[in-house]
């Protein structure tokens, strides 16, 4: 029987079975090829038009190279995220920056501008897991190291700080950042756990004593070890340095003060005027020197005015007299301050705040509770950073009157806001362990270590 597809072609010539497969593999491949090149060509032009995704070329898609693809989609979406943040749509800015990061992982700048607006929104826990996330992908990246580091100590993860020292890097802490690296550890071993364990860890890194970054943990050390002398003469060459950071010419200026030396402290902080011309806070930091310095311990009037009227202008100058005036216990400026809040700013609470510092410095703790009392009526419920602060001056000025059950319950309210942040619960716990105020400490502990009562024995 012959197959239906055989037949003869003329001259005698027949068509086998080996030709027609030949043909049907033929017209296969030219089909396979068309959709290849349809669906190439469909793929590009939606990337390239449809998502508006930029840098990515035709060979890049028709070659299948996922990596440079990813890449331009996630250069892209930085640049949507960015434009979303810019115009306040934060969570469209959020979305674009997690897609952003998962197309390109190993993009340090557009990671760090994504930390940036983690933290700017408030959401600081994130911001820590995109960068420890970026860590161990790239250990040795001062871009990520730095301010991985920073953000961790600044908001109590020491301890956190101090697991990953010893998990992404050897136990000596040796390499191209090693003295990097031991600087940190050192830092979170004086927060986490104290002067001596600090200074004994300093004894196991003497390189640490010839590397000019170290000098203000090691004048920390000093400081809180009792040798004051010594610490402000270390912290004073350091702030020398044109490197320097404007917190370490306060941290200087504060403990002058505290040290009975305010003539110096009011030239550090006329050289940090100096170093920082363009900045607010210097020219703060002066008036408060000045202030220090003169008989009364308090600013001068005409000081005060030349400094409002010369920065009329700038938002923040109003706000950071008011702080000064809280810091210092000038009632009366801290008053002031907030009269001219109610009239210039739309959001009171920092200057309330700083009323309440002021009434607190002066051991007006009946009044500061009863403001802050009004404060927490109308605080918006949505502003963790506010509540968090707000709870705290509740539990120093109930804890000043000898109010120990509010102290208690203060604090558990406290607890409660920071339930998803242990870090800055342990924060909270070591600042109110360092103020001597037990019963809070008590409550912010974790609740496995807090003292369960006694259970009655029955006879």
């Amino acid at each position: 029987m012959k197959l239906p597809f055989l037949r003869r072609t003329g001259a005698g010539n027949r068509v086998t079975v080996g030709d027609r497969l030949r043909q049907l593999a033929l017209l296969g491949l030219v089909s396979l090829a068309g959709c290849y090149l349809a669906g190439i060509t469909g793929g590009y032009l939606w990337l390239r038009y449809q998502r508006e995704v930029e840098g990515v070329s035709f060979f890049d898609v028709a070659l299948l190279r996922v990596q440079p693809v990813r890449r331009a989609i996630g250069k892209h979406q930085f640049g949507r995220a960015k434009k979303e943040w810019a115009a306040k749509n934060y969570q469209a800015a959020y979305v674009a920056y997690a897609s952003a990061v998962r197309q390109d992982p190993d993009n340090v700048p557009g990671r760090l501008e994504a930390v940036d607006f983690l933290r700017a929104v408030g959401a600081p826990v994130l911001a820590q897991n995109l960068l420890e996330e970026g860590l161990t992908r790239a250990t040795g990246d001062r871009r990520l190291l730095e301010p991985a580091f920073n953000l961790l100590i600044s908001t109590g993860g020491d301890r956190r700080a101090l697991e990953l020292l010893r998990k992404l890097y050897p136990a000596d802490l040796s390499g191209e950042n090693g003295l990097l690296l031991q600087t940190y550890e050192l830092l979170a071993t004086l927060t986490a756990e104290g002067p001596l364990p600090a200074q004994q860890l300093l004894g196991r890194h003497p390189a640490l004593l010839q590397h000019p970054p170290a000098a203000p943990v090691i004048a920390r050390i000093l400081w809180e070890r009792a040798e004051r002398a010594q610490a402000i003469t270390l912290l004073a060459g350091y702030v020398g340095n044109q490197s320097a950071p404007y917190d370490e010419f306060v941290r200087l200026v504060n403990w002058q003060i505290a040290a009975g030396q305010p003539e110096e402290a009011r030239k550090t902080a006329e050289r940090a005027a100096a170093r920082f011309p363009a900045d607010l806070p210097p020219k703060v930091l002066v008036l408060e020197t000045r202030a220090m310095a003169a008989a009364d311990g308090r600013p001068a009037a005409g000081e005060i005015e030349a400094f409002l009227r010369e920065n009329s202008s700038r938002a923040e100058a109003l706000p950071l007299l008011a702080q000064l005036a809280g810091k210092r216990g000038w009632v009366d400026l801290a008053r002031i301050t907030y009269e001219l809040g109610v009239a210039r700013h739309a959001d009171l609470m920092p200057f309330a705040f700083s009323y309440s510092d002021a009434l607190m410095t002066r051991a007006r703790f009946p009044e500061a509770g009863e403001l802050l009392a009004q404060m927490a009526v109308q605080a918006p419920e949505d502003n963790l950073g506010l509540a968090v602060q707000l709870r705290q001056r509740q539990i120093i000025a109930a804890a000043a009157a000898g109010a120990v059950a509010d102290v208690r319950e203060f604090a558990r309210r406290l607890g409660s806001l920071l339930s998803n942040y242990p870090d800055g619960l342990e924060a909270c716990r070591r600042l109110f362990l360092k103020l001597g105020i037990p019963d809070a400490v008590i409550e912010l502990a974790p609740r496995a270590s807090k003292p369960r009562p006694a259970v009655p024995v029955r006879p």
